[in-house]
């Protein structure tokens, strides 16, 4: 079975995400400022 942790600390694709805000948010641009959590929720919408 592969390790499901195995992308901790590793630079993730290019990816646009929307805000709680209404915004779209580049998760690069938290690349070497600030750890960053992504939380995605399925179905619940």
């Amino acid at each position: 079975m592969k390790d499901k942790f195995d992308m901790i600390g590793k630079k993730i694709p290019e990816i646009n995400l929307p805000s709680s805000r209404e915004e779209t948010i580049n998760i690069n641009q938290f690349y070497g400022k600030k750890n960053v959590i992504v939380i995605m929720l399925r179905g619940i919408m």
